[in-house]
């Protein structure tokens, strides 16, 4: 009999898929693009000229709201990169222009409401995509002569709401509430949605320690992984989340990790947090048992980040590691991965239910557990076929409620494949990395005064 093929979580086809950063609105005009972690994130844009004839001089207009401005020193640059003639995807000849745009605030990154190109339209959307604040709007003009190379910009406020005084006391509440929860709790004082959504969609700040890891290879930023925060400065995932399908480690200045993130496709949403990492560290015995043995990676932040309604920590399992005494017992999971419809990740996460089997079940189950599984990891999963991590979970947590708080005990690492295909079998149970078995080398990571 012919072993089903293992299949860690993150997706093989991951790099041929990765998206850019498309603006939500100006998808075909504007692009986010993540340059490092010094010169960080800017816009590149693309456009067709509509005159076919030579055209010296260009003028560009380009309009962003963005989070209010406490300095404005700078507040945005537009420039010409390039202007010259191709083919357009009509197979005219036209004159392409490509265009660099620089902005005051990283996080989040601005909403273009306005792109136009010697008067013609390229974007046009002043509808706010932030609804939760009043932004402020900054104005971009430049001219370009291509007869003389020069070209001349300038900038402006052109909108600038008056701020609605907020009492200082609620201000203070929600940061005490928010910062005094204490690992494992969702704050209830600003969402009302507790977690008991099996099966389906979350909603918002339910999971606040649920992470995105994404990476870049070339110019293309991908999303790898789903993490847990555990800590101000400490994210746990699965180590081989740091591997590209050729096995080579991901250098760690192409990884970004986003907090409180909700929508995929939406990375520089309000409320959520894009950082970088100091250090990706995979686990010395990743690989060495087995090809997924000790399957587990810690991320630390640059910085110690501040704890918000949507940015949390999860509890790290501070009880027995005895795996019988979770077998029996239901923990969530919850992730971007593949869904029913075949969808490689979805827009907005989703969660389940699943129960713990014990080893003896696992390896009963199907004769390739035992190749893969070890006293590090532990078996999970209905065997339904529909219902469990898949693609794309990869990295995300396991938790469960133990005393009221919500409390990491599982990585999601892999599981068996569907014959012939790169799909996850959910007629099959789940591998999972346990974490108790590595709290001591997590909290090694730590900052000495920060406690659990």
């Amino acid at each position: 009999m012919n072993f089903l093929k293992l299949l860690p979580f993150f997706c093989v086809v991951l790099f041929t898929i990765a998206q850019r950063l498309d603006h939500p609105k100006c998808p075909n005009g504007v692009k986010y693009i993540y340059i490092g972690p010094k010169l960080g994130w800017q816009a590149i844009g693309w456009a067709w000229t509509t005159e076919s004839s030579k055209v010296h001089n260009i003028t560009m207009d380009v309009d962003f709201a963005t989070v209010p401005l406490n300095d404005t020193t700078f507040i945005g640059s537009l420039k010409m990169l390039h202007f010259h003639r191709l083919r357009t995807p009509g197979n005219e000849e036209r004159w392409n222009v490509i265009y660099e745009i620089l902005f005051p605030i990283q996080d989040p990154l601005p909403h273009f409401t306005k792109i136009h190109l010697n008067g013609a339209e390229l974007c046009d959307d002043h509808e706010k995509a932030h609804t939760d604040f009043q932004p402020d709007v900054v104005r971009l003009h430049m001219e370009y002569n291509d007869f003389l190379r020069e070209q001349r910009f300038t900038a402006k406020l052109i909108k600038r709401p008056e701020p609605k005084p907020v009492p200082l006391n609620t201000m203070q509440d929600q940061q005490t509430s928010s910062e005094n929860l204490g690992c494992g709790k969702v704050d209830l004082s600003n969402i009302y949605v507790p977690l008991v959504l099996e099966g389906t969609t979350i909603q918002r700040g339910t999971w606040p320690w649920l992470v995105s890891v994404y990476s870049y290879s070339k110019l293309r930023l991908g999303f790898r992984c789903g993490a847990t925060l555990v800590s101000r400065k400490l994210v746990v995932t699965a180590a081989h989340c740091f591997f590209d399908i050729y096995k080579r480690r991901v250098k760690t200045e192409d990884v970004i990790v986003i907090l409180g993130q909700y929508n995929l496709k939406r990375p520089h949403d309000t409320g959520s947090e894009i950082v970088y990492p100091d250090s990706v560290n995979i686990h010395p015995n990743y690989g060495k048992r087995n090809s997924i043995d000790s399957d587990i990676a810690v991320v630390v932040l640059t910085e110690a980040i501040r704890f918000t309604t949507y940015i949390r920590p999860a509890c790290l399992w501070n009880e027995t590691e005895s795996k019988e005494s979770i077998v029996g017992h239901k923990g969530f999971s919850a992730g971007w991965g593949r869904d029913e419809n075949g969808n490689f990740f979805t827009e907005l996460p989703k969660q389940i239910e699943i129960p713990v089997v014990s080893d003896e079940e696992c390896l009963r189950s199907h004769e390739a557990f035992p190749k893969i599984t070890s006293e590090v990891t532990f078996c999970a999963g209905w065997r339904n076929g529909s219902e469990g991590p898949c693609n794309g979970d990869s990295g995300g947590p396991l938790i469960f409620d133990r005393e009221g708080r919500w409390t990491l005990r599982g990585v999601v690492s892999t599981s068996l494949s569907t014959d012939g295909s790169n799909t996850c079998n959910l007629n099959e149970y789940v591998v999972f990395t346990d974490v108790a078995k590595f709290r001591q080398w997590i909290i090694s990571f730590s900052d000495e005064d920060y406690k659990f």
